[in-house]
């Protein structure tokens, strides 16, 4: 299945949801603009696949309910954002299935409190959280060799937050699922973090915090792609890209929706982004039952 990145926004000609327009564009998805509810339900009623559907107070005002009804029967799995006014309803907030909006955000919209809603609606949509739990445990495995790294935050609707990096690493990957695993660090996070793993070694110079960084990059991409295996999904990762200088991620296509985790320990920092352009939802079940051979249960022929 691909993961769809198309927004509707319903919303009238005073733009009380450009900003948010803006953003989701730059971060590559499809925004579809209509300023009524009646627009937007003749849209609908072509079923297209759409990721959320954000609504400003001012379009809704008048047939709301009937639409977030026919919304539901149409596409039951689009996320609904509503604006509240002090005089909106205190209607319930429920699930894609429910009868009433995923989220309920009051206007004039905070920039903040809209992206968080956005996020926190989206993230599962595009990464479940088995895949969010995957990222994070891969990272903490490979860095779990120095003790004290933490997970500081996952979120979404993040794109190039290694671009503030020194030294950074990028690993597509294909087969059943397909994307790039991006690692940033800064010039002294990776300093400390080789002197912790290889203590005395010197000179240190670029090109072996370089090394560092792709092998990093290597290793938590090894480890998600486990997630995969063990439900049956093959994927062939490739050598690390290898980017130098902050803001030079740009020249890389990951200006891309992506899961992003930040793991610190002090005033260590490492930067992750895990990006999937497709993945099949079904393979996320449990993972298929294998047995291990014991030692003494191999045979040679």
């Amino acid at each position: 299945m691909s993961v769809d990145k198309k927004v509707l926004v319903v919303d009238t000609a005073s733009g009380a949801l450009s900003f948010v327009m803006e953003e989701l564009t730059e971060l590559g998805f499809g925004v579809i603009w209509v300023p009524t509810l009646g627009a937007a339900l003749e849209f609908m009623e072509a079923k297209p696949s759409l990721s959320l559907i954000i609504a400003s107070s001012a379009a809704t005002k008048v047939g709301g309910l009937d639409f977030l009804g026919r919304v539901r029967d149409l596409a039951p799995d689009t996320r609904i954002i509503w604006g509240a006014t002090s005089d909106t309803p205190s209607g319930p907030v429920s699930g894609p299935h429910g009868p009433g909006p995923d989220s309920l955000i009051p206007e004039p919209f905070r920039t903040n409190e809209l992206r968080a809603a956005i996020s926190d609606l989206l993230a599962a949509h595009f990464y479940p959280k088995p895949i969010q739990e995957a990222v994070k445990r891969a990272a903490l495995e490979v860095l779990g060799t120095m003790p004290g790294f933490e997970v500081e935050g996952g979120a979404f609707l993040v794109g190039n937050q290694t671009a503030l990096s020194d030294l950074s690493a990028v690993i597509p990957f294909s087969g059943g699922v397909s994307g790039h695993l991006m690692v940033g660090i800064t010039s002294e996070s990776a300093r400390k973090i080789y002197e912790s793993l290889l203590p005395g070694v010197r000179p240190l110079r670029v090109d072996r915090m370089e090394d560092l960084v792709g092998e990093l990059c290597n290793q938590i991409l090894g480890r998600i792609n486990v997630f995969f295996t063990e439900r049956s999904v093959s994927i062939q990762h490739g050598t690390p890209i290898f980017i130098r200088a902050a803001g030079s991620t740009l020249r890389y296509p990951g200006r891309q929706p992506s899961f992003a985790v930040t793991l610190a320990r002090g005033e260590t920092r490492l930067s992750l982004e895990y990006y999937l352009s497709h993945f099949d939802r079904e393979k996320l079940e449990a993972p298929v039952n294998t047995r291990v051979l014991r030692l003494g249960e191999i045979r040679y022929l």
